[in-house]
């Protein structure tokens, strides 16, 4: 009887050492609401994305999504806050290209390491760039305008986003293909002041996203000679990729995507990415998306991984060519 009451007793005991691993597996994600910190100002092409998918997410999960804006340091405020929050899944970096792709390559002393510190979750789109040019420049084609600058050298003044920036970059990647001949090279502080210099016929050309040059196109202050992808744009239908002009080599793009921290549990990276495709593949939202200027993607988190991979590696050789720094 004695023996029978401490074994009782012995179960007793482990029951609930037994049940707490279970009961930590069924728990419920998210159990509260989520948040998106993205690392650039409202109004933008990515910050119009994070709050388009988080609140098609929202809408799946019963959870609200708050999007939440920490620009500056080229996304290294907003990669720091991110890392400083429990590594749960309950809070998502919510980024375009530069701070996994091009800041490591930029800053010596980077505060973060993307392939260490992130889980992949998912590539919400491509955003491929677009070269416009002055109405003035005599060129109406990529070719015309690669002969032009080629004519012209430094007296072509080329505008850009900052230094190290994709919209510098493919400036390089011209260069580093063969194309483009050695134009001035002009940085501003972000896309905005680099397109008022070219309305303003300070700068001749530029390379950017299609959602910010777009207006400026269809007022006939600016034109569009090519779309640096295999695939046109739904927002510029009727403006050649470099590809269809000849120039397959000249891909260049930013892409808006979704990490979680790496320490996050597996199982919630993953649905959390699934529950991304699904609603990447609502017409609706992809209509939307395109009318930016995007490509919509999707997929799991491997494919993300490898893609990003494979980014970082091209944009550091464009960075080393350049010698940009920002340290």
């Amino acid at each position: 009887m004695i023996a029978l009451t401490r074994r009782a007793a012995l179960v007793a005991l482990a029951l609930p050492v037994l049940h707490r691993p279970a009961f930590a597996q069924a728990e419920a994600f998210p159990s509260r609401p989520m948040r998106f910190i993205v690392p650039v100002a409202a109004g933008g092409s990515a910050d119009a994305q994070a709050r388009l998918v988080a609140q098609r997410v929202s809408e799946r999960w019963g959870q609200p999504v708050v999007v939440e804006n920490r620009p500056g340091a080229n996304g290294i405020v907003a990669a720091q806050a991110f890392l400083q929050t429990p590594p749960d899944g309950h809070t998502v970096f919510a980024t375009p290209s530069g701070p996994i792709a091009i800041n490591p390559h930029l800053y010596r002393r980077l505060p973060y390491d993307p392939f260490r510190d992130f889980a992949f979750a998912s590539l919400i789109s491509i955003i491929p760039l677009v070269l416009v040019v002055h109405p003035s420049v005599p060129a109406n084609s990529l070719q015309e305008f690669l002969a032009l600058s080629h004519r012209q050298g430094d007296q072509l003044k080329h505008a850009s986003a900052g230094i190290g920036t994709p919209s510098h970059l493919t400036i390089a990647m011209t260069r580093s293909i063969g194309r483009g001949g050695d134009p001035t090279h002009v940085p501003f502080g972000g896309s905005a002041p680099a397109l008022t210099s070219l309305v303003a016929g300070q700068t001749m050309a530029m390379w950017d996203a299609a959602f910010s040059a777009a207006p400026f196109v269809r007022e006939g202050r600016m034109k569009a000679l090519a779309v640096a992808h295999t695939e046109r744009l739904a927002l510029m239908p009727d403006v050649p990729t470099t590809v269809e002009q000849g120039v397959p080599e000249l891909i260049s793009a930013t892409w808006m995507s979704l990490c979680m921290h790496a320490a996050a549990p597996a199982d919630r990276v993953r649905r959390f990415s699934a529950t991304v495709a699904e609603v990447l593949r609502v017409p609706e939202l992809r209509g939307t998306l395109e009318a930016q200027g995007a490509i919509v993607r999707g997929g799991t988190p491997e494919d993300f991984a490898a893609f990003a991979r494979a980014e970082a590696e091209k944009w550091g050789r464009l960075v080393r060519e350049t010698g940009a720094t920002m340290d």
